[in-house]
């Protein structure tokens, strides 16, 4: 749990990287409703398969840059083979490949159908991530390791903290 004084001691330019993910997440959200909103249009075909393609290369970057950082720094603690991390990384695999699918997918139906499974199961793997997986590497990790995995977050994103 986080107390004020914490937050207080904390610098402004220290942000962790569960902090710079949840804010990753947040930005997908909204990409998943847009892409909903075009889907459910007419003759928006164009509009749609531009937004799903920015989708699949921001999830690809994302999961990448996860389980680079995260994922590597947890994998002593609490192991790959069995438990949150091989769930979550078998998460990642199953959203690439309904992506897949609905990029190569000609049908418009068919590819509406891949992108809303895709979404959903994204939605439900950042819910995990939120609530179970960035509390336990809080916890597992410290804020110490994790802003300085935040400072590499920024850096490979090209972000400004400081």
């Amino acid at each position: 749990m986080l107390r004020v004084n914490d937050i207080a001691q904390r610098r402004e330019e220290d942000m962790k990287l569960t902090d710079a993910l949840r804010g990753e997440h947040g930005a997908f959200y909204a990409l998943f409703d847009e892409i909903e909103d075009i889907a459910a249009t007419e003759d928006a075909m164009a509009q749609w398969l531009g937004a799903t393609t920015v989708l699949e290369a921001m999830v690809t970057s994302h999961e990448a840059l996860e389980e680079r950082l995260l994922f590597a720094a947890l994998k002593p603690h609490l192991g790959d083979r069995s438990g949150p991390l091989a769930t979550l990384h078998t998460e990642h695999e199953e959203m690439e490949r309904f992506l897949a699918h609905m990029l190569q997918e000609s049908d418009v139906d068919r590819a509406i159908l891949w992108i809303s499974e895709a979404l959903g199961a994204a939605r439900s793997h950042f819910k995990k991530e939120e609530q179970i997986l960035f509390p336990l590497a809080e916890r597992i990790l410290g804020d110490e390791v994790l802003i300085r995995m935040g400072r590499e977050w920024a850096e490979v994103r090209r972000v400004t903290v400081d």
